[in-house]
């Protein structure tokens, strides 16, 4: 995803003005408590979907559930999932006539939480955005998630093959191990997003042991916006470049003395790996172990 849009699709923010298309839908449903075992349920987040349907929870209705597979795409997002609208127009109106028994968001949509809960019942999970490492507060939503739509053992049995499948990853990684990397979204053919500290590909940096060849700083999603030139001149930096990479990036750079001038593009070491959802849960995190195994066997 690209930087500020991203998270206008990622931390799916709410205008008034789709509250205020629901309004007197809203107005006729009262404020209900939580509900145990929750079966219908709308997810405002693409992170805390990937737990839902690996529990077996599958949501009623996703925001932006259209781009799904463009920046998500795993797990696979059952059909019967409904687009509850863009993800800054909420259809609301959808919400109360879909009827769930829960509603599952971000701080980011905290504000307005007084008009969901008159549909139903709202949870919010702090995972990302939270000044350190996702992982615990993943861990935390994957549990808290379980417990409320009865899947305990299911989110036990979630986190067990998660922690099975990084560990799997890890001899295959080793020809990575050791080496600086540095891993990077294009957002035109000049900046890109740097992906450091604090965020799902650090934790899985971390857990594989390898080393992240970013020293600059990062904010608190864990990645920083900087022109390439800005990228670590260190000649063993070996990048790799998430896609999807705008049509327009590679032919560009390809006649850019400054791009050409840099180490790990004089030495060869620029990679493309396939999209991971950053702000994602344990399905990302997975998927981006595999991803760096995969990419591995180059370097062996």
């Amino acid at each position: 995803m690209l930087l500020e849009k991203t998270k206008a699709d990622t931390g799916l923010r709410l205008t008034r003005r789709s509250f205020a298309a629901g309004a007197l839908s809203l107005l006729a449903v009262p404020q209900v408590l939580a509900a145990p075992n929750a079966r219908r349920i709308i997810c405002l987040d693409y992170g805390l979907a990937q737990t839902l349907i690996e529990l077996g929870a599958v949501p009623l209705g996703l925001v932006n559930a259209n781009d799904w597979d463009r920046w998500c795409g795993e797990p696979a997002l059952p059909d019967s999932v409904v687009n509850i609208g863009a993800t800054t127009d909420v259809n609301m109106s959808l919400l109360v006539q879909l009827k769930p028994d829960l509603i599952v968001s971000t701080p980011f949509l905290e504000a307005y939480r007084s008009q969901l809960e008159r549909i139903a019942p709202v949870e919010s999970f702090p995972i990302h955005n939270v000044g350190g490492s996702p992982y615990p507060h993943i861990l935390a939503a994957t549990r808290k998630l379980a417990e409320l739509t009865g899947l305990v053992s299911e989110g036990e049995a979630l986190i067990a093959r998660t922690e099975s499948q990084i560990a799997a990853a890890y001899d295959k990684v080793a020809p990575l191990r050791g080496k600086p990397l540095v891993f990077v979204s294009f957002l035109d053919t000049r900046h890109v997003r740097v992906y450091g500290p604090g965020g799902n590909y650090q934790d899985v940096l971390d857990l594989l042991e390898l080393t992240n060849g970013w020293n600059g700083a990062s904010n608190s999603w864990g990645f920083a916006t900087v022109g390439y030139e800005q990228l670590p001149p260190d000649p063993d930096v070996t990048l790799f470049c998430m896609e999807d990479v705008p049509p327009d990036v590679f032919p560009t750079l390809e006649g850019s003395p400054l791009w050409n001038s840099l180490p790990f593009v004089k030495a060869g070491a620029v990679y493309r790996l396939p999209h991971c959802f950053m702000f994602g849960t344990l399905p990302s995190m997975s998927r981006f172990a595999r991803i760096l195994s995969e990419a591995a066997v180059h370097h062996a």
